[in-house]
């Protein structure tokens, strides 16, 4: 059955898919936010922020498993924590003013994105390596002027930064299931 909604003429299973991906990508730039915020101010919430964001990686493989076999997902789930847990080691490098451990940290970052790319790649023939690199090194590159600003105490700056994160999320999740409604298009007439 097709549906009009915010997203034109497509099947409910597509509305659905592109919510749950946009709401889990979505997720995963707020709870960083909240991160970010946590690490930077010292707030007394940083344990809980954390554990919560690292629930989303597993949600984010939630949804790739409905297509692709376990350990391709959890490769992309372990990939993801990797991801986070350099981000969240990476904050409190610049916060506190350790720039060797930063700049290491910011290497591996990026070497983490290319896994990523890899992992990506691997399980889906629309989601072609250089691009996932392009799109996660840029997911990088704006989260990083996000935590600048706000390290500066630059919160105008700080804010609208992240509303382009956001908007990244966003596009990032629609990549993500455009591939998959491609890749697996029976599944969605």
């Amino acid at each position: 059955m097709y549906r009009y909604n915010l997203y034109g003429c497509i099947s409910g299973r597509q509305a659905s898919l592109k919510e749950d991906m946009r709401l889990m990508w979505l997720q995963h730039v707020y709870w960083t936010r909240m991160l970010l915020i946590s690490i930077a101010e010292h707030l007394k919430d940083l344990e809980d922020v954390t554990a919560r964001l690292l629930q989303n990686p597993r949600d984010i493989a939630d949804i790739f498993a409905q297509f692709y076999r376990i350990e391709s997902t959890n490769e992309i789930r372990q990939l993801l924590t990797v991801h986070l847990e350099i981000g969240a080691d990476l904050i409190t490098a610049l916060r506190d003013n350790e720039n060797e451990k930063a700049e290491e940290l910011d290497r591996r970052w990026y070497i983490n994105a290319d896994e990523m790319s890899g992992a990506f790649s691997s399980i889906n023939p629309y989601y072609e390596y250089s691009d996932m690199r392009e799109m996660f090194y840029t997911h990088l590159d704006l989260t990083k002027i996000e935590v600048a600003k706000r390290l500066a105490g630059s919160y105008k700056k700080d804010i609208e930064a992240f509303d382009a994160v956001e908007r990244e999320a966003i596009m990032m999740a629609d990549v993500f299931t455009d591939g998959i409604v491609k890749q697996f298009s029976g599944k969605f007439s």
